[in-house]
């Protein structure tokens, strides 16, 4: 099991980490290699990178080798039995929290990109790839990383009591 004291990167933070051409590249680097702290990310942000890869066939080849080579750079966490049972204990929590319920008790939402807030009616915002990235770092106890300041990742860590382990990073 990796350290407590370490980092997992939110896929939003590490694409910036893997792409030498995003704008905040260096930026992000550089506050991470200040750490003392070890890097993780996890599989599903690895997924998510080839994915943003294979839909950017316009990007040449040498910056995918680029970014693929920047993923080989950290840790890389799997989803496994303990991942998927802390992901369905926050998921479960998320829609207590804020599904609604048909006459016969049923939940009407059946997936979290579909819940919204009951006083506003806007979506939450919550997308299932987080949930399992906030999932590998509570079963961990990694501090989780992410840009996602204002969206699902803060309501994900609110509602598995993960707050004080989040970075919401600028």
């Amino acid at each position: 099991m990796p350290p407590s004291d370490g980092y997992l990167l939110d896929t939003n933070i590490a694409s910036a980490v893997w792409d030498a051409q995003s704008p905040i590249h260096e930026s992000v680097r550089s506050r991470l290699a200040s750490s003392a702290a070890l890097i993780y990310v996890s599989s599903v942000s690895i997924g998510e990178g080839e994915y943003g890869l294979g839909v950017s066939p316009a990007i040449d080849a040498e910056r995918h080798r680029l970014y693929r080579a920047a993923m080989d750079e950290y840790v890389i966490l799997p989803i496994e039995k303990h991942t998927a049972q802390t992901f369905g204990r926050i998921r479960a929590g998320l829609f207590q929290r804020y599904a609604t319920r048909g006459r016969r008790g049923r939940l009407k939402e059946k997936y979290v990109e579909d819940l919204v807030d009951s006083t506003t009616g806007k979506e939450l915002g919550i997308q299932e790839n987080d949930l399992w990235i906030a999932s590998t770092a509570v079963e961990y106890n990694l501090i989780l990383a992410t840009f996602d300041k204002a969206g699902g990742m803060r309501r994900i860590v609110d509602v598995a009591s993960y707050t004080e382990r989040t970075e919401f990073w600028t």
